[in-house]
């Protein structure tokens, strides 16, 4: 009696390299390592010949080697193991080693090493900061940006903002760094964490979409819309993170964090959509959302406005629109002087209006 043995190949059809490739390097999403996962655990042999390809990958690494023409070479691979896939299959007896099918193998397993290669080492080595450099996306004033990560994920930059995306993102781990304001939508990776850090706050992502925003007074406030996150003051001596679900909003400030439950509604991620909307918003929220906004360096001087808060909404507004609605809203005058525009009680100075 004999078995006939053929190479192990994923959901029944041929075998994707591509796939194994991705999930070797730490690059697969989560429906597809659960797919090789899976795989793998239902044939042994299988997942013995991984292991030894991701040897090869990893002495690859340690070599620096990587191919200078990666698309040629990856052809080149493929039609070799095409050959390979069309040889008859070797026949066994019952009880017999089963060194017999590893021999059959061997070949493959050096394809399935070159592919691996090919399509694999940019990941590994950006993984271990090997070649992978840092990207930077800025916005001008009034003008936002909308991005799509390596990993899927994305994110809304505002106008006047930096988004700094740190070298072997997508790696070990995805680390950004954020100056201005930006909303996440996060592919939530619990082997790879997301984290955002902007001044002395870090916001680690553990399944979620939120908004990070900064103000003139250095506050860095978080409001979650979907899912949780962990924001943490880096600046502090023992710093625990403190976790915040849907609706909540957190806000850190001179090494205190202020959290605020429930509080998130639609409005508040209405900046996506070019509507700047208020809800007793301190002043330095609003100073730094007309920098970033209209470039207007807008100052308020007289300690009583500075304590009040603003509840407003602006869409498509020109900046002496919106100045003249604030200044009506907190009761104050609206005063240019030069570039600045100041806010002061009435009847304290020069009332001329940008």
């Amino acid at each position: 009696m004999s078995d006939e043995i053929r190479p192990s190949t994923p959901a029944g059809s041929d075998a994707d390299w591509d796939a194994i490739a991705r999930f070797v390097a730490g690059d697969s999403d989560a429906p597809e390592s659960r797919r090789v996962e899976q795989w793998l655990a239902a044939h042994p042999e299988d997942a013995a010949l991984v292991a030894i390809v991701k040897g090869h990958a990893e002495r690859a690494v340690a070599q620096s080697v990587i191919s200078a023409n990666t698309e040629q070479a990856l052809s080149s691979v493929r039609r070799r193991m095409a050959v390979a896939e069309a040889r008859p299959a070797l026949t066994v007896q019952r009880g017999r080693s089963a060194g017999a099918s590893w021999a059959w193998r061997a070949p493959v397993v050096a394809l399935a090493a070159g592919v691996l290669a090919v399509v694999g080492i940019t990941q590994w080595l950006d993984q271990r900061g090997g070649t992978a450099t840092a990207q930077e996306y800025v916005t001008a004033v009034g003008q936002s940006d909308s991005i799509t990560l390596a990993d899927g994920s994305t994110v809304v930059l505002a106008p006047g903002s930096r988004l700094t995306v740190a070298a072997g993102f997508g790696g070990r781990r995805r680390d950004v760094q954020l100056e201005g304001a930006a909303f996440f939508q996060v592919e939530h990776d619990k082997r790879r964490p997301f984290t955002v850090r902007s001044r002395a706050a870090e916001i680690t992502d553990i399944g979620t979409a939120f908004s990070v925003k900064t103000d003139a007074e250095g506050r860095v406030s978080v409001a979650v819309s979907q899912g949780i996150v962990a924001l943490r003051d880096t600046s502090a001596t023992v710093a625990s993170a403190i976790e915040l679900g849907v609706g909540d909003r957190g806000v850190l400030h001179a090494g205190t964090v202020t959290i605020a439950r429930g509080t998130v509604v639609a409005s508040d991620m209405s900046w996506t959509r070019g509507e700047l909307a208020y809800r007793d918003a301190p002043l330095a929220e609003v100073q730094a959302d007309l920098r970033r906004w209209y470039g207007i360096e807008l100052q308020v001087r007289d300690s009583v406005l500075a304590r009040r808060t603003l509840t407003a909404s602006f869409r498509g507004d020109s900046s002496a629109q919106v100045l003249e609605l604030i200044a009506l809203a907190l009761g104050a005058d609206a005063v240019q002087r030069g570039d600045t525009i100041v806010l002061q009680s009435p009847g304290s100075g020069s009332t001329r209006s940008p």
